[in-house]
């Protein structure tokens, strides 16, 4: 391994070497240190439209022929190329992002050495890539000004040595102030016929001011992505063109070595910077600062360090940090290098590392939410199915799985609805890209890749809310109660979402060898959108009531075509009412899933002591151009409140209740679905009308 990074050193000597003064940029050895530049992307590395996180821009979607040009975009930010201002970009299929936008030279994918004419002035290359069908360039913003990176992805790329079936994920990064270049190699496989195979990519990594001056980087053009097919950060490479020539004394800021989160108990914390020496002399003392929040610098001189040129090293702040407050936080942390042996870094920008963390007192274990997408007649849902249940098992109380039949092929799941199909198209899930599962509704998966590490990350991770469901059934009126806790604020872009599950189904049987399905959706409530909670603050908490009239009798559907699908407000496919659970989950409006929470629903028989009253009726329902409120049930001591909302969560109706029976009337309100929410007695009762035309 270090005869390796030995000879990987003196060949970018060497190279560096060659590359004359006036190319105004340098170039640094790769780094691979399980992060991605500066550390703020840390998106995992999924396919569009397939599990890759929000906030991602399209910019162009395969197939394309080779050397298509995408539309013109703008930069976020002021960015400086060769010295020169560009303001907006164009990107190719074949891998060749360029700032003259309005170049008409069309760059096919048979890659060959820089500089050459064959591509546009002012272009940055990772050139050689083929889009194929499913195959993204997408484009994204990260971190704050004025130290924002703008990421252009090629995501999920086809390139020749790859095979047909193979990909390759690599993004050429923007940087505001430092005007650095990073050209990231994150992902990448080969296979044929659904083989791995053991082909490497032959591309050009470098940029290009003109046909005369260009720098590459070391392998091109037969540069071979060498990391793996991870989807997380922990395998990527970057490489590092930085404006001007290369400076005696100048410093990169790497990352900071702190978690994400933080028992108050924990602290002092010490304040440990890894940093970069990307100057040609020897580091010996640093003058070593950080800030927390906006609060005192903390300044100290730190010497011995004897750091050679383009090597990385930590460094510890003699004074730790003490945490004062200790409630939920967030706190933002800044570290950077003031001074190198006695003088200031030739580019202070790129010094400073930052980042942000949550502290609390209190923390509640995280109940891993899964979505399972799949379907009786896919081939593969067994497989995934067997794999994802093997390994939940292993983690009792943990976890909460709630499974969405789906429609094809061949039909499909008999027991797919509407609203499976609608959670669905939330996430970009189609009925041939099944089985999917999302945990805490981000990176969907094939089940049968998922594992026990995986799990372990992921529940791992502390949760600030609590949420407990219970509830009763009795005939075919389920009640549910859902308690919510909340150590961390929730906002008013929160909703709730509550699932009526049955814990095993056999009447679906189909054709991919299952026999018995779990946790099966039979109804959200009030539906897919949820319910839109109202902000809280920290340490708050919330109790809503939800009931459900499941209506009509049960019917079994041949498939799970649209022709055929249960009518959720005529009947019902439930087949054992005693075997109904309540899942429930608080999800953010970037679908992060804040906590979820599970309970059997306790089933009533004969016992008209524990029989529940329905709280809140409502007549006729479906209603058209009227219905009756009836809260006779509740005591009216006090004025109650009745909002009425519609299912973007907007009040239509609101009002002070003094008497238990209102007429309310409906002439002007759309056909569809509305949450009807009545708060009595510190209590908030919540069921659902229909409006029909």
């Amino acid at each position: 391994m270090y005869k390796l990074l030995l000879k990987g050193l003196l060949l970018y000597a060497a190279f560096l070497i060659c590359v004359p003064l006036s190319a105004q940029y340098y170039l640094l050895p790769p780094v691979q240190n399980g992060k991605n530049p500066g550390n703020l992307n840390r998106d995992n590395e999924n396919p569009q439209g397939s599990g890759l996180s929000t906030g991602w821009q399209t910019i162009l979607q395969g197939p394309q022929a080779s050397g298509n040009w995408t539309a013109t975009f703008q930069l976020p930010f002021k960015f400086y190329f060769y010295g020169n201002l560009v303001k907006s970009f164009k990107a190719s299929t074949s891998g060749v992002v360029t700032f003259n936008s309005r170049t008409s030279l069309r760059v096919d994918s048979n890659n060959v050495a820089l500089p050459t004419s064959r591509i546009p002035d002012s272009s940055i290359c990772i050139w050689g890539l083929r889009a194929a069908s499913g195959d993204f360039i997408v484009a994204k913003t990260f971190g704050t000004a004025p130290h924002r990176q703008y990421w252009i992805s090629y995501n999920s790329f086809s390139e020749q040595n790859l095979q047909s079936g193979g990909h390759v994920y690599v993004s050429i990064v923007l940087e505001e102030t430092t005007n650095k270049i990073y050209l990231v190699d994150q992902r990448v496989v080969c296979l044929q016929n659904g083989v791995e195979c053991t082909g490497k990519t032959n591309l050009t990594l470098g940029i290009q001011l003109d046909s005369l001056t260009a720098m590459m980087v070391p392998g091109s053009p037969d540069y071979p992505c060498s990391n793996t097919n991870l989807s997380t950060t922990e395998d990527n490479l970057y490489h590092t063109f930085i404006p001007g020539q290369q400076p005696a004394l100048d410093a990169e800021g790497q990352s900071l070595n702190l978690k994400a989160f933080y028992l108050t108990r924990e602290f002092p914390q010490n304040i440990v910077g890894q940093f970069k020496n990307i100057g040609t002399e020897t580091i010996n003392k640093i003058s070593f600062e950080y800030q927390i929040d906006n609060g005192p610098i903390q300044s100290s001189v730190v010497s011995g360090l004897n750091v050679p040129a383009l090597s990385e090293f930590q460094v510890t702040h003699p004074v730790p940090w003490n945490l004062t407050d200790p409630k939920y936080n967030t706190h933002n942390v800044r570290a950077w290098i003031g001074l190198l042996n006695d003088a200031v870094p030739a580019q202070p920008a790129d010094d400073t590392i930052a980042t942000s963390l949550l502290t609390s007192d209190t923390v509640y274990t995280r109940i891993l939410l899964h979505e399972n997408f799949s379907s009786s007649t896919s081939a593969n849902g067994k497989i995934a199915n067997d794999t994802l249940h093997k390994i939940l098992n292993d983690f009792p109380g943990l976890y909460t799985e709630v499974y969405y039949p789906l429609g094809s092929p061949q039909g499909g799941d008999p027991y797919t609805t509407i609203e499976s199909i609608a959670r669905a198209r939330l996430y970009a899930i189609g009925n041939f890209n099944i089985p999917r599962v999302l945990m805490d509704g981000a990176g969907a998966i094939n089940a049968a890749s998922y594992s026990r590490n995986a799990f372990r990350a992921l529940q791992e991770i502390p949760s600030f809310y609590q949420v407990v469901p219970s509830g009763t059934v009795k005939g075919q009126d389920v009640e549910i109660n859902i308690e919510i806790r909340n150590v961390a604020p929730i906002s008013s872009n929160t909703r709730l979402h509550v699932v009526v599950a049955e814990r095993e189904t056999i009447k679906n049987v189909k054709s991919n060898g299952e026999t018995v399905f779990y946790h099966v959706v039979k109804k959200m409530l009030p539906d897919t959108l949820g319910m839109m909670l109202d902000s809280l603050p920290s340490d708050s908490s919330l109790s809503v009531k939800l009931l459900w009239s499941v209506p009509g009798n049960y019917r079994l559907p041949a498939d799970g075509r649209t022709t055929s699908i249960i009518n959720l407000n005529t009947e019902h496919s439930i087949e054992d009412f005693s075997k109904l659970e309540v899942v429930a989950w608080l999800q953010e409006k970037d679908n992060t899933v804040l906590q979820s929470g599970r309970a059997d629903l306790r089933y009533v028989v004969n016992s008209q002591d524990e029989a529940v009253a329905s709280v809140v009726k409502i007549f006729p329902n479906p209603a058209n151009q009227y219905f009756f409120l009836d809260l006779s049930t509740l005591a009216l001591s006090n004025p109650t409140d009745v909002k009425i909302l519609d299912l973007n969560g907007r009040v239509i109706f609101n009002s002070k209740a003094e008497q238990s029976f209102q007429f309310i009337n409906t002439t002007e309100w759309p056909a569809g679905t509305y949450w009807i929410q009545v708060e009595a007695n510190k209590q908030r009762y919540v069921t659902s009308l229909q409006i029909q035309r």
